[in-house]
């Protein structure tokens, strides 16, 4: 696992912010909604969502023009254990 990237990519306010976004919709979040929750612009959440998803904590879905965002759960399972583990 790599757990430096994948702090890397939450240490950045917005992009926690649109992790926890994701995180939140049981059935996945298109880009368009990730924007508009988190008061984005659609250009800069792109951005974000590239680098939650190259970090392995979220996964994408393109149907038709829209893209559906999911967390990773089992990717963030791991490194809340990683750093469990590692406090004690």
């Amino acid at each position: 696992m790599d757990a430096v990237a994948k702090l890397s990519a939450l240490a950045q306010p917005t992009r926690l912010e649109i992790f926890l976004a994701i995180a939140r919709a049981a059935d996945g979040i298109t880009s368009s909604e990730v924007a508009e929750q988190t008061d984005t612009m659609p250009n800069n959440a792109s951005v974000h969502l590239s680098v939650l998803r190259n970090a392995g904590l979220v996964s994408s879905t393109k149907d038709g023009r829209s893209v559906t965002y999911r967390a990773e759960r089992v990717a963030v399972q791991r490194l809340a254990t990683f750093l469990s583990e590692a406090a004690k």
